[in-house]
């Protein structure tokens, strides 16, 4: 498992929305929501982080939200792993699939994510609040 951000797919549109590509990578056959999908990557980021604290601090269950498009994942704990679940919610939640994950990996893959978003927006000389936000969440 891993997410897949493409830096050179970022924009600022002109109210301050940050886009870009990224989604998770499952499989050779197996991206989710799909492979290109573009999103709002800062707002994202801060969202993701914020679920992965809650499990790092005991919560059983938390979601990780795609802002366009009816898409999340939820981490299930399960002993010292996790349960991946993706769902789909065009005419009711719908679980596409599932995939166990290491807690050690999904936070190795989100910090490094959230910090991928902020150097690239650094470099592209971005700034918003919503990229403040995000960077006070990243660990020094």
């Amino acid at each position: 498992m891993r997410i897949v951000f493409d830096p050179s797919t970022l924009h600022q549109s002109k109210k301050g929305s940050v886009t870009g590509i990224v989604y998770f990578d499952f499989s050779a056959d197996r991206q989710f929501p799909v492979a290109g999908w573009n999103d709002l990557v800062v707002v994202l980021a801060t969202w993701w982080i914020d679920a992965l604290e809650k499990i790092i601090q005991g919560q059983v269950e938390a979601e990780f939200r795609f802002m366009d498009g009816p898409y999340w994942i939820t981490a299930v704990r399960r002993g010292t792993g996790l349960l991946l679940r993706c769902t789909e919610d065009r005419r009711g939640a719908e679980s596409v699939y599932e995939f166990g994950a290491e807690m050690g990996d999904l936070e190795r893959e989100l910090t490094g994510f959230a910090r991928q978003v902020s150097d690239a927006c650094a470099r592209a000389r971005i700034k918003s609040a919503d990229l403040d936000q995000l960077r006070r969440h990243l660990p020094n």
